[in-house]
């Protein structure tokens, strides 16, 4: 990450590490993000546990290229790598 944004992964690399993230909560209402992806962020690669429920929260992720081609290629972030 050396751009400070999410970048495209190497052929053939399914799942690569995130540097260490500061988490800060804030008001939806006070956030004026720009060129930023809202990264789902399950507890496992499943996406779900067995009550369907899974999602943590959403992460603002910087990006360089459309929104559109993050949310193709299904790009997410998973706590616990199985």
């Amino acid at each position: 990450m050396e751009e400070h944004c999410l970048r495209r992964s190497y052929p053939k690399v399914l799942i690569e590490e995130l540097p260490i993230l500061t988490i800060i909560p804030t008001e939806v209402h006070r956030l004026k993000l720009q060129n930023t992806f809202k990264t789902p962020v399950y507890t496992t690669s499943d996406r779900r546990n067995a009550l369907g429920a899974g999602l943590v929260f959403e992460a603002d992720l910087a990006v360089s290229e459309h929104i559109s081609h993050w949310v193709l290629q299904g790009v997410c972030l998973v706590l616990n790598t199985d």
